[in-house]
């Protein structure tokens, strides 16, 4: 609020000043405020000037209300949680018509508040109009045309959905359907326009009408004009084709006078004019206006100038036009930068998600041949559910106890990494049938895959496997008495899947089935991990959030699948944390385990330095996705970081003696000698990022540090400060960086440094910071000799389809050149790579092998050629069911009669730690007919398309 300049001069007097005083001590409001000055005012005797003065200040104290009182009511420019809106369009005290009503702002309209809108019969302003719009409303008459805004409501979603949805006549008759999404999105398409238009309908009644052309077809988007200061959206619809063959398009473009008040008729909902966006300069007559209509002919009469009116509402929408030329421009140059965003962003998560491993849904299982099982379709199935999406039914079957192979070990179905005896030897020894028999889920029968191995019940079932003679008679007796079922002495009574299940299915059965029953910090951690995993693959931008608090509330909200229940904090971050850290090596989940067993006497420090951590998930993933840092991310070693704070937390009494040991061992007079051991460097930088990271467990609250220690604008800050890098590089100095620049040694610097005193003197701090400075030259230099990941012969690396085997050949066949790196897993073996090759190696000299040989057998070139796809894409299904064999120093896996090969040098140089597939063989297929050798292929479970009607010859070839 400004003040008026005469109230500090001397006419105002101290009369005038009491009486201020007064009124702000006797109100509680503004208003009550103005009042109470006015009254005093008429008491009082003052001069006109000095009267003058109150109106003044009254005045500006009445704007300056009304613009807080604006201010309050507009949420443009703020994001709101769904049920924050929901609560706001709840409230019956709020109007949702004229000034008073909340502007909830485009950011705050998504699906879910649409659908929330159309259920329950409410209404939300949704933004003000734009410019363009209120081009087009110029005499409009409106009463405050400043104050149009647009808004939504049930009526209108209701009739586009009855009109347009996916149910709705229209779309069954072809027309493409408009969902929540779109809606949605209906503001967007009116402020990106290709083309907007004032119009009619047949009753007289005003719209505004806008087009998109989206990928061959056209968005309309129709909003009313009504008495209350709004423009209502009425209908939305998509057409096939060109906007500009819009039957109301057309008749508009024939319009002689293109201006603001251009008016046309036309039915709502089927068609709508428009104004292109191609005006080049001022249109100055009707020869300018007539050369943007697709209607000019040789008939058009002679042409006059344009009054001063027309004229400066001609010019008025070419300047409309040409803003709206300069907002797509705008538009497009966002788009293509979000594109670059996102591709750097696919190369940066290749190297970090290669680091992390895979999740537990993609653990390979092996399994084996069925073991015989007898199922009682007479007993009523059993179900066990996960969530609201993934039910399964189950058969009981009756199995030998010699089939059945519980395990213990981290690994397939097993996902708990502790045994507890004690319940194995209660069960064998006291075998109580209440705590099973009828208790639904999990907590049922065991249940097994048809192999035999078990997905839930390991501790049951080795605990029946132990049964003494007291307790296995307890058990058969409950069998007898719940299913009416006599077992034979070497029986078991278990639960199979009713349908086969997958890979991910397995795994995520097996790791629910865990759910709140951990025997340990790791079980709880492998569980939530396979619990959030749908949901953290489409995690996939950053999460903005200006506290610890917020961040991890923002986590637990956008991994939460299940509306019913409340996001889970603790759960959904440690699964966030889990999920990007590294599998190998030290693996993140069992640090859980043994750091709780160290620090079984203080168990409060544990719990410290695990919550920093959980609670900083979202910090981790937020690094990935900062482009700002492209070569910045602590996933790679965030196990090794962990590990180190745990430890340090553990064997130090404060930071200075950790850092103290740290110095001492990393700065030397030669680095050189560092970097010959194996896989040195790696370990060395993560244990001193451990180190920098360690001392936010001592500060008074871990999370909140080390949270301000990762926002990407304190690190800039950090960086600029400590002079690693800036903004742009120091043109006096050629070894300057600029923030996307920086390394990990940069940044393991730059945590160095963060949350120390400005004037610190620290030697051993100065030691370390070179240390790492070295490690840095060392590492640029290259001294030490990278291990041959990839021949370059191999070309480019399709890195989407790791893990998938037959997406990666179907891809490799598609493109003819290129690998897949880890196409394949096998336990004991690791990551198997694919490569595309040439006649003498790779993919492509299996095809040329398995045809040649078809051809020599009498098939012709298309059957050759058939044969040979079918047998490659039998790969898949040999990693996973065969056994790893090695006879005269060569891999490979076999299964029945078939061989897949494998190698792990190229080039007499190892490759790093995987193999990659180097030949197909299958036994006696030189001699047989393919015809016969796929149906042995198929009689073994790998299920191969038939060939195309042999030529005669081979039809010899198989009578024979």
């Amino acid at each position: 609020m400004k003040l008026p300049k005469a109230l500090n001069e001397a006419t105002a007097g101290a009369a005038l000043k009491y009486h201020i005083k007064r009124a702000l001590e006797r109100s509680h409001s503004i208003s009550e405020f103005s009042k109470n000055l006015e009254l005093s005012a008429q008491k009082s005797h003052f001069s006109n000037n000095t009267l003058k003065i109150i109106e003044e200040l009254n005045n500006g104290v009445k704007q300056a209300s009304e613009e807080i009182k604006e201010k309050a009511r507009d949420f443009s420019n703020e994001k709101l949680t769904n049920e924050q809106i929901k609560e706001l369009l709840n409230n019956a005290e709020i109007p949702t018509s004229g000034r008073d009503a909340i502007t909830f702002g485009v950011n705050n309209l998504n699906p879910e508040i649409v659908e929330f809108l159309h259920k329950n019969n409410k209404k939300m302003i949704i933004e003000k109009a734009s410019n363009k719009e209120l081009e087009l409303l110029a005499d409009a008459n409106f009463k405050h045309p400043e104050n149009i805004r647009a808004s939504l409501d049930h009526d209108a979603i209701a009739h586009i959905l009855k009109r347009h949805g996916v149910n709705s006549v229209n779309v069954r008759n072809g027309e493409i359907p408009i969902t929540n999404e779109d809606i949605a999105n209906y503001r967007y398409i009116v402020n990106n326009a290709d083309a907007i238009l004032r119009t009619l309908d047949n009753e007289n009644k005003e719209f505004i009408s806008a087009f998109k052309q989206i990928n061959g077809y056209a968005v309309v988007v129709e909003q009313a004009i009504n008495k209350k200061n709004e423009l209502a959206l009425k209908t939305m619809y998509k057409s096939n084709g060109d906007y500009k063959d819009n039957n109301a398009y057309k008749k508009f473009s024939s319009t002689l006078t293109l201006n603001a008040d251009a008016k046309v008729n036309h039915r709502l909902s089927s068609y709508s004019g428009a104004t292109e966006n191609n005006t080049q300069k001022p249109l100055t007559d009707q020869e300018d206006l007539l050369k943007t209509s697709e209607n000019l002919n040789e008939t058009t009469p002679k042409l006059t100038k344009l009054s001063p009116l027309e004229q400066a509402n001609a010019e008025k929408l070419a300047k409309l036009e040409s803003k709206a030329l300069q907002s797509e421009q705008e538009f497009l140059k966002a788009k293509e930068q979000e594109l670059k965003r996102k591709d750097a962003l696919k190369k940066k998560l290749e190297h970090e998600r290669g680091n992390a491993g895979n999740i537990e849904s993609q653990t390979k299982i092996e399994v084996g041949e069925d073991i015989p099982t007898q199922i009682q379709a007479q007993i009523p199935k059993s179900r066990v559910r996960l969530n609201e999406r993934e039910i399964y039914d189950l058969d009981y079957a009756i199995v030998k106890a010699k089939d059945l192979k519980p395990s213990f070990t981290t690994g397939g179905t097993q996902k708990r990494t502790d045994m507890n005896e004690e319940q194995i030897k209660s069960i064998a020894e006291n075998f109580d049938p209440k705590k099973i028999f009828g208790s639904g889920g999990f907590e049922d029968l065991p249940i097994i895959l048809h192999d035999g191995q078990v997905i839930a019940g390991n501790h049951r079932i080795q605990g029946m496997l132990n049964f003494t003679p007291k307790s296995r008679f307890a058990y058969e007796r409950a069998i007898k008495e719940y299913y009416h079922i006599d077992l034979k002495p070497d029986e078991l009574l278990v639960r199979v899947p009713h349908n086969r299940l997958n890979n991910t299915e397995i795994n995520n059965l097996a790791a629910s089935s865990n759910q709140g029953r951990f025997n340990s910090e790791s079980d709880h951690a492998i569980a939530v991990l396979s619990h959030y995993e749908a949901k953290l693959k489409e995690l996939d931008q950053k999460l903005d959030a200006d506290s610890i608090y917020s961040l991890k509330n923002i986590v637990a909200k956008n991994l939460n699948f299940d509306k019913a229940t409340h996001p889970n904090v603790g759960d959904s971050n440690l699964a966030l944390l889990m999920y990007n850290m590294p599998r190998t090596k030290t693996q993140g989940i069992e640090l859980l385990n043994r750091w709780q067993k160290e620090f079984s006497n203080d168990i409060k420090s544990y719990e410290k330095v695990k919550k920093m951590f959980v609670d900083n998930a979202g910090s981790f993933h937020n690094l990935i996705h900062d482009m700002n840092f492209p070569n910045v991310s602590l996933n790679a070693y965030l196990s090794d970081i962990m590990d180190r704070s745990f430890a340090n937390l553990k064997n130090y009494q404060s930071t200075s003696e950790s850092l103290k040991d740290l110095s001492e061992k990393f700065y030397k007079t030669s680095s050189l000698e560092m970097f010959e051991k194996s896989d040195q460097s790696t370990s060395d930088i993560s244990e001193i990022l451990g180190g920098a990271i360690a001392r936010f467990a001592r500060f008074d609250d871990p999370s909140k540090a080390l949270f301000e220690a990762l926002r990407s604008d304190n690190i800039k800050k950090g960086l600029k400060d400590f002079k690693i890098a800036d903004v742009t590089k120091d043109m006096f100095n050629p070894k300057s960086k600029e923030f996307k620049d920086i390394d990990i040694y940069d940044f393991t610097h730059y945590l160095l440094m963060v949350n120390r005193e400005p004037n610190e003197n620290n030697p051993t701090l100065k030691r370390l910071i070179e240390a790492v400075k070295d490690m840095q030259k060392e590492s640029e230099k290259g001294i030490k000799k990278p291990k041959l990941e990839t021949p370059s012969e191999w070309g480019q690396n399709y890195s989407e389809f790791k893990g998938d085997g037959l997406g990666a050949i179907n891809k490799l066949l598609e493109t003819k050149k290129g690998f897949v790196a880890g196409a394949f897993y096998k336990e004991g073996l690791g990551d198997i790579d694919l490569v595309w090759g040439n006649k003498d190696y790779g993919l492509e000299h299996i095809l040329k092998r398995r045809e040649k040989q078809a051809k020599n057998q009498g098939l012709n070139e298309q059957q050759a050629k058939e044969y040979a796809l079918n047998i490659a894409k039998t790969i898949p299904e040999v990693i996973e069911k065969g056994v790893k064999v090695e006879r005269n120093g060569r891999m490979a896996i076999e299964y029945q009669n078939i061989r897949v090969g494998l190698n792990d040098k190229w080039d007499n140089q190892k490759l790093d730690n995987k193999w990659v597939v180097s030949s197909y063989e299958i036994h006696n297929s030189e001699s047989e007919s393919p015809f016969l050798l796929m149906t042995q292929l198929q009689e073994v479970g790998l299920g191969t398309p038939k060939l195309t009607e042999p030529n005669p010859i081979t039809k010899k070839l198989n009578k024979e």
